[in-house]
């Protein structure tokens, strides 16, 4: 198995070793975990003495992982000697997160600190077939990759999300919005496409995720997010982790045969005027925008279609009993004129409702969720494969090791 290694230039071996490799992911994660150290404030959070805390640092600064910060020191490091700090370095590694679904590709690079680097977008047809819909995405990745000036090698994992279930084996088992889609291994596509590691997830699971690491859902631990647009379709976090259940199927309330919302948003669609009917958000926004100023019709609309998203919501608020309410997809630019009949909704059918926002992500809630799965791999892996050993030139400053391949 391949391994992140450090440059070093004396070999140990035996329990010493493992000592040393203990203390060097010490160190690393004391930089990791964000800030400007110095090496006496490092030795002190791992709580390792200093001359070893200096040696874990030439060994990551030599491999790359951590760089001198460039903040000015305010108190010195010893005798006559200002204070050298370090930092990690984000641009030793990237991940690539990636949302397909029913009309377009997103792709997003992203360093190890998630700042996106690269961005890149494609459409598509809900009526595309499988290989157009797989060659867009080819088109897209290596365009997003072009555009970050990095070559497939450089990309430690990967993430896609998806709609419909996928299943423990990574493989769509039910995608009805999408032609051909079942049975699509995404993650073997790309990991033989680009030799990246890449794992694949249900895009509602992912876009609740992101709203937990950077929307609307940081102090929240358990979470419902539904999704309303052109299709319907929710995600859960339960203790801040994506809930998949036993088939990838948890919470997928669009498979609820009982529930007739399937063309629900469809028929409040036709209630905007002309040729916005069939416009999406901007038919959205002229409905709420007639309702607000006094279309009755509108209004029974609007109110009618939060009594049905309430109904298929209901059964999954009293089972999780969650913190939150999340409401994405199209229709949240309405903000609080559909928030608030939803939240009314909530509170009348629940006896202990949970709060209701609206997501501000727009459509980039999927991919920014894969983005943070890759991250969570991209870090377990450098914690648990980082050791002291020789350095190849793979290896150098800015070409951080690879992941083992055949992880998906």
């Amino acid at each position: 198995m391949t391994s992140y290694t450090v440059r070093s230039t004396t070999q140990l071996s035996g329990d010493i070793s493992m000592v040393r490799t203990l203390n060097l992911r010490s160190v690393l994660r004391v930089l990791y975990d964000g800030g400007s150290h110095t090496i006496t404030s490092i030795a002190a959070v791992a709580g390792i003495s200093r001359p070893t805390t200096s040696q874990a640092i030439s060994d990551l600064l030599a491999a790359g992982w951590i760089q001198p910060s460039d903040q000015s020191a305010d108190r010195q490091d010893g005798p006559g000697r200002p204070a050298q700090r370090f930092e990690f370095r984000p641009r030793a590694g990237h991940v690539l997160g990636v949302d397909i679904g029913g009309h377009k590709v997103l792709v997003l690079v992203s360093d190890l600190s998630g700042e996106i680097v690269a961005e890149r977008r494609a459409t598509l047809r809900p009526t595309s077939p499988r290989a157009r819909r797989l060659a867009v995405m080819n088109q897209a990745i290596t365009e997003a990759l072009n555009a970050a000036g990095l070559p497939a090698a450089a990309i430690s994992c990967a993430a896609i999300a998806t709609p419909g279930v996928v299943g423990p084996d990574g493989k769509v088992a039910h995608a009805p919005a999408i032609p051909e889609w079942v049975g699509v291994d995404l993650g073997k596509h790309v990991q033989d496409r680009f030799g990246i590691p890449t794992q694949v997830f249900n895009d509602m699971r992912m876009a609740a995720l992101a709203e937990h690491w950077k929307g609307v859902a940081r102090d929240a631990a358990d979470v419902v997010y539904v999704h309303v647009g052109r299709r319907m379709g929710t995600g859960l976090l339960v203790a801040g982790r994506p809930h998949a259940g036993r088939h990838g199927a948890a919470a997928e309330i669009g498979l609820w045969r009982g529930l007739p919302w399937a063309h629900a948003y469809e028929r409040l669609l036709e209630l905007a005027p002309g040729a916005l009917a069939k416009r999406g958000d901007d038919a959205i926004q002229a409905i709420f925008d007639a309702a607000k100023a006094g279309d009755a019709a509108a209004q029974a609309g609007i109110d009618a279609f939060a009594d049905l998203l309430v109904q298929g919501l209901a059964p999954v608020m009293v089972t999780i009993d969650p913190e939150l309410v999340i409401i994405g997809g199209g229709i949240s630019a309405a903000g609080e004129a559909i928030r608030e009949p939803v939240r009314a909704r909530v509170e009348r059918e629940t006896d202990f409702p949970p709060k209701v926002v609206c997501s501000i992500m727009g459509d980039h809630s999927s991919a920014i969720g894969a983005v943070r799965s890759a991250l969570d791999v991209a870090e377990e892996r450098l914690f648990a494969e980082l050791k002291p050993g020789p350095a190849t030139p793979a290896e150098l400053p800015g070409q951080p090791p690879k992941m083992p391949a055949g992880t998906r």
